[in-house]
């Protein structure tokens, strides 16, 4: 195949200008990342860069083992029913002080030392989504809420003065009551109700497994194939289900990537294939090989 010769560093520039620009990302980054000092630098640097490239980011993170680890210390026990946190007075009065006080304060302290300019909240602010306690039956979750509803227009007046905004999964509900939300969920709903251009997952792996690989794309076909088959379970299968959701929301791009190598999120939106999984609809599969083709001719890669 031919070899292409790199194009200019400004006409490369001009392309990824013209292509992101004026964009919105959602990244949900996992606790992995955010308690991983060179991670979180990274991630942090990333979203500053990407920001120059007109690109706005919301922010979404968990920090599951960091809470898991603070109620076994003190006793109080990590509590699960189908692989989902129980949330009781105790254990949301621990998130409180580990999501809401010191995952925040990380992510406040990276974005100072990485002269990122942008908003970090220590829960979603309460007029972005309608929420309401989970019902008791017939499970009894305690302290967890369900997304309701998204307010558009309050994030986007956010964003009209910021090009980039943290907050953590603690959220408050319609009866003014704290409450825990899974992280996942909270990126996906955020990202359907602002319509979203990219929905980024990043945690400890490096995309979706399919026969032992890692797949570097798949379909809204295929994520319900896995669903079914089995290929996907636990913890995957829940993400699969989100991002199928966002799909079929409006969601254009998803993309599943090791948020602790270095300059994942970047790598993942500027190389022509990157370090991930990409999701997408079917009906978008070829438009996606075909900018793939496209960037590698600017790169000047086979």
């Amino acid at each position: 195949m031919t070899q292409h010769k790199p194009l200019p560093a400004f006409f490369i520039n001009a392309f990824y200008e013209s292509k992101f620009r004026d964009t919105l990302f959602v990244v949900k980054a996992s606790g992995d990342v955010i308690e991983d000092d060179t991670a979180l630098d990274s991630l942090i640097c990333n979203i500053r860069d990407l920001t120059l490239h007109g690109i706005k980011i919301l922010l979404v993170y968990g920090g599951g083992k960091a809470v898991d680890r603070a109620v076994e210390a003190r006793g109080i026990g990590t509590k699960r029913q189908d692989g989902r946190r129980v949330t009781d007075g105790a254990t949301l009065d621990v998130m409180r002080e580990v999501i809401g006080g010191t995952m925040s304060l990380r992510v406040y302290e990276s974005m100072s030392r990485n002269y990122l300019e942008g908003l970090c909240f220590n829960a979603v602010p309460a007029e972005w989504m309608k929420v309401d306690l989970r019902a008791k039956e017939p499970v009894d979750y305690g302290f967890v809420g369900d997304i309701k509803g998204v307010n558009k227009r309050p994030i986007m007046r956010k964003f009209k003065l910021n090009d980039f905004i943290a907050c953590p999964c603690l959220a408050m509900s319609q009866d003014g009551q704290l409450c825990n939300i899974n992280a996942d969920t909270i990126a996906t709903a955020l990202a359907v109700g602002i319509s979203a251009n990219k929905l980024v997952f990043l945690s400890n792996i490096d995309g979706v497994k399919v026969n032992g690989e890692t797949a570097f794309m798949i379909t809204s076909t295929q994520i319900r194939q896995y669903i079914e088959d089995g290929t996907v379970t636990d913890g995957m299968k829940v993400k699969m289900e989100n991002c199928l959701h966002a799909l079929e929301g409006g969601v254009k791009r998803i993309h599943l990537i090791n948020g602790l190598r270095a300059d994942a999120l970047y790598k993942e939106i500027f190389e022509p294939v990157g370090p991930g999984t990409m999701l997408l609809q079917d009906s978008e599969r070829q438009n996606y090989l075909n900018e793939v083709e496209v960037q590698k001719i600017i790169g000047g890669n086979k």
